[in-house]
């Protein structure tokens, strides 16, 4: 059995916010393959009790709402170009490219060897749709990128970079902007006003989050030109509300922050 603990068992948090999602009638988005893939992938003893630990209706929605986000800044980019390249970094179970791959794109996921044997229960690689088992840190598997132009590539990191350390989210903008100057990059970011004992939580389950921002204007010390931003907490209120949220209250948040940016 592939092991699923710690962070690597992160990715079964997602997919079961997207299969969740899927399974609304107010859906933010359809992912049918979400709901078959939870379904499909056994889950050990301590992975179920992470899960249970970690996950909440408001995980959901805040997973939805950013995988949402994304999708859009996704359809823009390939919309505008006819050879792009989506390199979904830390891309878990991703399903993306079910949802909004076209035959002109190609496709990476890039994740850690374990996340990758996960996904191989359940998916197919393709010449299109490559699985690339490195550390977004192995300056490695830039070489497999030769000869792409920068403007063409699309970098997503979905819920992933607060798992970094600082220091390793820097290491990683500078080797990206060696190697891939004005490509987009779409990620998000936690401030401090994060919950603390959702750090702990996260903590005793062997996912420390570790990298905080201040606020998004110091993603621009990172290498990165801001094209567009929004806030989790401010999108569908409606549904955030629904949770027992005061309105008020959600638009003076700003715990998580949804980027789309460019690499300079």
């Amino acid at each position: 059995m592939v092991e699923l603990s710690g962070l690597t068992g992160t990715l079964l948090f997602t997919l079961r916010a997207r299969a969740e999602e899927d399974g609304r009638a107010d859906h933010l988005f359809a992912d049918p393959l979400a709901a078959q893939w939870y379904e499909q992938i056994p889950q050990p003893e301590a992975a179920r009790q992470a899960l249970e630990a970690l996950y909440s209706p408001v995980f959901q929605l805040g997973t939805a709402v950013r995988a949402r986000f994304f999708d859009d800044v996704t359809q823009r980019f390939l919309a505008a170009r006819q050879r792009p390249i989506v390199v979904e970094l830390g891309a878990g179970l991703s399903t993306r490219f079910a949802r909004l791959g076209v035959e002109r794109a190609l496709w990476w996921e890039l994740d850690l060897p374990e996340a990758i044997a996960v996904r191989r229960l359940v998916d197919v690689e393709t010449a299109q749709h490559r699985f690339l088992p490195f550390s977004m840190l192995d300056e490695a598997w830039t070489g497999e990128m030769t000869a792409v132009p920068a403007a063409d590539i699309l970098f997503i990191a979905e819920g992933v970079l607060f798992f970094l350390a600082p220091a390793e989210v820097a290491a990683l903008f500078q080797m990206l902007s060696r190697h891939f100057p004005g490509a987009t990059f779409a990620l998000d970011v936690l401030t401090e006003e994060f919950s603390t004992s959702a750090r702990q939580r996260f903590a005793a389950h062997g996912a420390p989050l570790q990298w905080f921002l201040a606020d998004e204007a110091a993603v621009y010390d990172l290498g990165l030109a801001v094209a567009q931003t929004a806030v989790a907490a401010h999108q569908s209120p409606a549904r955030w509300r629904g949770l027992g949220f005061d309105p008020h209250h959600l638009q003076s948040t700003q715990v998580n922050i949804l980027l789309e940016t460019r690499i300079i």
